[in-house]
């Protein structure tokens, strides 16, 4: 493994595996460097690649040399490996990851780290992202706000959209990190360990733009997340949270779906289900809003009321 051009003490890595992506990777890193927040450092790590991503990680880093590293595998190790590598060599307290393919927006570091400062309690947080693809068409997937809405659900749907997450390091360390027999729903299994030692939450609005297309890990390699996904589903069934019945049945479905039906068509449903869950979930949460308010305004009401009757109002 060769390293590359080291950073010293900046608050974010920014982590970037790199595995044949030559096509995007530059525009991905470019957005990561038009961040508002400049405290970071762009941890970029070839995993064997064998078109000219590695020829393109080295031109960035000679042109960015303050705030990219680059670290080269010569052999492909596999995603999850890359990850912990990655955990171990990060300088940062946080972790945010991106995609190879993925664009941040410019104010999306400042957010997260915002956020994961107000709220000591919240291990890792993402936030909604907005979907494209070279067609030009867009669409936003929602993720829910809060530990509590999160784990209610965390057995049907992911907490993330990982290329939107942000995480403490320490706590993923103390997790376990990446475990590659996972992969590629690693980053899925890492949530449920992280979330077993504090809180999930997620930004309300689109922080990453998320290119869809067929090259996308999440469309090339479906057939084995249809596996893994199950297979994860049984082992948080027995570690993390008892399933329902019901639930269990949802498992099943899915991975036969998943074995069956294209990944587009997977996606697409997945994304439905998904669009619902976050409407009735908030639609419950501002109903319990409402109810608390409705609750305060007839106690301030009633408080006048209740002193006259007691015969604490006298002429």
């Amino acid at each position: 493994m060769k390293k590359e051009n080291f950073k010293n003490n900046p608050h974010v890595s920014v982590v970037i595996p790199v595995f044949n992506g030559a096509q995007f990777l530059e525009e991905a890193v470019t957005s990561v460097l038009k961040s508002t927040f400049t405290n970071f450092e762009i941890l970029l790590i070839d995993d064997g690649s064998n078109d000219h991503s590695k020829k393109i990680c080295e031109h960035l880093v000679l042109r960015h040399s303050k705030k990219i590293r680059f670290l080269s595998i010569k052999n492909n190790r596999g995603l999850g490996r890359v990850l912990n590598l990655a955990l171990r060599e990060a300088r940062g307290q946080y972790i945010a990851r991106l995609n190879q393919d993925d664009i941040m927006l410019p104010h999306r570091l400042q957010v997260e780290v915002n956020y994961l400062s107000r709220h000591p309690e919240v291990v890792a947080v993402g936030s909604w992202n907005r979907l494209f693809d070279d067609k030009g068409t867009t669409h936003i997937l929602k993720f829910l706000p809060t530990d509590e809405e999160i784990k209610k659900v965390w057995m049907l749907v992911s907490p993330f959209s990982d290329p939107t997450t942000m995480y403490r390091k320490s706590v993923a360390l103390r997790a376990g990190g990446y475990i590659q027999k996972f992969w590629p729903a690693d980053d899925t299994q890492l949530w449920y360990r992280m979330g077993k030692l504090g809180k999930l939450a997620n930004i309300q609005r689109p922080l990453v733009h998320v290119r869809w297309h067929k090259g996308a890990g999440s469309v090339k390699f479906f057939r084995r997340m249809a596996h893994v996904t199950y297979r994860m589903h049984r082992w948080a069934h027995t570690t993390v949270q008892n399933a329902p019945w019901y639930i269990q049945i949802f498992w099943i479905i899915q991975y036969i779906a998943g074995l069956v039906l294209s990944p587009q068509w997977n996606w697409s449903i997945y994304w439905k289900m998904k669009s619902i869950i976050a409407f009735y979930e908030t639609a419950w949460l501002r109903l319990k809003k409402i109810k608390r308010d409705v609750a305060k305004v007839i106690h301030v009401i009633n408080q006048p009321i209740k002193a006259y009757l007691s015969g604490a109002y006298t002429k």
